[in-house]
């Protein structure tokens, strides 16, 4: 049986950029210790959408987005940066925002369908340039909000699982 080292949040935090106090953060609202560390490798896995302690009811994401805002994000833009895409764009394509049609239908000759995803991502673009840009979040963010505590959750899973496997 391969046991496998746990990698500290210092050297998490090196290797993946992410900052130590939102890897620290995602894992108190996982509920800390080994059950939240475990956690990380089904999120990693699985997504967080699948439902995780701390990252099930809108009222706790939002609150959690609103308390790491700047750190969550920081993270975007640098993802974005990365992958060449502008950040607004980035996050109004989550595919817990768009939708799954929106992946199902990405190489669709349906121009209907392809029409339809437009419009959805377009609805979100006011509330993800508030969510990023500083504005005041209304109710009207939370799904925004929402999706940006998710995608800190998951690259923080990410991260943890790609140490392990080194």
């Amino acid at each position: 049986m391969k046991t496998t080292s746990q990698p500290t949040i210092a050297a998490l935090s090196e290797r993946s950029g992410i900052t130590q106090q939102l890897i620290h953060a995602v894992l108190r609202q996982l509920g800390g210790g080994a059950d939240a560390r475990s956690n990380l490798e089904d999120i990693a896995r699985h997504g967080v959408e699948a439902g995780y302690c701390g990252f099930i009811y809108t009222r706790d994401t939002v609150a959690f987005f609103k308390a790491h805002r700047s750190e969550i994000v920081d993270m975007a833009e640098h993802m974005a940066l990365d992958i060449g895409e502008n950040v607004a764009d980035m996050v109004a394509g989550f595919q817990c925002l768009a939708g799954r049609s929106l992946k199902r239908n990405a190489y669709s000759h349906d121009h209907e369908a392809e029409r339809h995803n437009r419009a959805k991502l377009a609805q979100y673009l006011p509330s993800v340039s508030r969510c990023l840009y500083g504005g005041r979040l209304t109710d009207a963010d939370d799904d925004v909000a929402n999706a940006l505590a998710w995608f800190a959750a998951e690259e923080v899973a990410r991260a943890y699982s790609h140490a392990l496997e080194d």
